[in-house]
């Protein structure tokens, strides 16, 4: 393994998108994966595995041999995941992941999810973002996420399939 210092990439993005969608978006991450892995230095990707894009990104990075590090957002994270499918994929993940680090917030909540974004962005050399362009509808969500990586100068990757209107 190189000396050099990981490629950090951070993951944003939105939690809902059909099976077409989530093709599309594999494929440009793959594609984004790859491009960094040329760059000869190590690829390291930072999540927090929400539901929808985080999943997605770390399973093309495993898959692709890319390390994963997972922040979680609070105690009990899994558990707020709405479907038994994603806390099912959620803990597959973490049991991948090459470290998990969880934030000190006692629950789940809009502070912990703009916290855990924060935290990503700390020392990323690289957000991708799985992104409609659109507002962000909470704290901490993907255009919240967005702006703070271009105040702090980082490399953008948007992906989004072009035409497609995320489901409301």
């Amino acid at each position: 393994m190189s000396a050099r210092s990981p490629l950090r990439v951070a993951v944003t993005g939105h939690r809902f998108f059909d099976e077409a969608a989530a093709a599309y978006i594999s494929d440009r991450v793959g594609e984004v994966l790859d491009a960094a892995g040329a760059e000869e230095r190590p690829v390291r990707v930072v999540t927090s595995l929400a539901e929808g894009a985080d999943q997605l990104v770390a399973q093309v990075a495993i898959r692709r041999g890319i390390p994963v590090e997972v922040i979680v957002p609070a105690a009990g994270y899994a558990e707020s995941l709405a479907a038994e499918q994603d806390r099912r994929q959620y803990r597959e993940l973490v049991a991948q992941a090459d470290t998990v680090r969880t934030l000190e917030h006692p629950a789940p909540s809009p502070a912990a999810y703009l916290d855990a974004g924060l935290a990503m962005l700390a020392g990323a050399d690289r957000l991708i973002a799985v992104w409609d362009g659109g507002p962000a509808r909470g704290v901490g969500g993907s255009a919240e996420i967005v702006a703070r990586a271009r105040e702090l100068g980082l490399d953008l990757q948007v992906i989004w399939p072009p035409g497609y209107d995320r489901p409301r």
